[in-house]
């Protein structure tokens, strides 16, 4: 399995990367586009049982994404980071206290329905606003993201002695998060160099860094969640070795209201 990702990452890294770095706005927020909506299907699959009512999901999330790129100002859409940014710390508290028990509830069915509107739309439209502001600002994100999940990996592997959430995702350690932060803080510590923060920004860049990737493993939390009620193991295998497209943004949608919500603070 790793030997899989590891080969598939080494595919598609460098064409995402590009494609961050060099596509202009539009273009690049029609293709993050097709990603969410996949995404978006996925989501749909978990939650929902009829196809009739899987295609009005992803329908309705294409027509959010349309409507919030079109005909919504940028007061409204860093007002909707701000609201996300608030959900995310909610997430957080509701993991923290959940039970095996809610599982096939109909309350959590439809709480993971709704939630998957303004997560898939709310993360895909944020990463469109880093890109706007900077693409190396986006193309950082992306690396900061990864590297907090490779250190999680690893140090989880090498040092991992207590679960984090045993009943949600019993791969993941506390000394894995441990690991994710200070990777975190390393990558975050050198990229405020190369941007040339000066000392006070440098300081708010690394801790907004560190929060952004607390909350990416919230949003990776989540997702376990919403793959633990549907029964599954991944949300696809579009991604050999990684599974499917949420398995791979779950984190990237999770942190990124609240860390261009922090940068544009900055």
């Amino acid at each position: 399995m790793l030997r899989q990702r590891i080969i598939t990452g080494l595919i598609l890294a460098p064409l995402l990367l590009s494609a961050l770095l060099w596509m202009p706005s539009q273009p690049l927020a029609l293709l993050l586009a097709v990603f969410a909506v996949i995404g978006a299907w996925e989501w749909a699959v978990m939650v929902l049982r009829k196809t009739s009512a899987k295609v009005a999901f992803v329908a309705v999330c294409a027509g959010f994404m349309g409507f919030v790129y079109y005909w919504l100002t940028a007061e409204h859409h860093h007002l909707l980071m701000l609201i996300m940014s608030i959900y995310w710390v909610f997430a957080l508290i509701l993991l923290s206290v959940y039970e095996s028990n809610w599982l096939g509830s109909p309350m959590l069915r439809s709480f993971l329905k709704q939630s998957g509107y303004f997560i898939i739309v709310s993360g895909w439209l944020a990463l469109i606003m880093l890109h706007r502001i900077d693409a190396s600002l986006l193309l950082y994100f992306f690396l900061l993201i990864w590297v907090a999940d490779i250190a999680a990996y690893f140090s989880g592997k090498r040092f991992g002695r207590n679960k984090l959430a045993p009943e949600l995702s019993p791969g993941k350690t506390k000394e894995g998060v441990l690991g994710a932060l200070l990777g975190t803080m390393v990558f975050a510590v050198l990229a405020a160099q190369w941007f040339e923060y000066n000392v006070i920004s440098s300081v708010y860049f690394v801790l907004l860094s560190i929060f952004s990737a607390l909350i990416s493993v919230v949003g990776d939390l989540f997702e376990s969640l919403l793959k633990r009620n549907a029964g599954v193991k991944d949300s696809g295998s579009l991604f050999p070795g990684h599974g499917g497209v949420l398995d791979r943004i779950d984190s990237l949608l999770a942190a990124a209201p609240g860390f261009v919500l922090g940068l544009t603070w900055l």
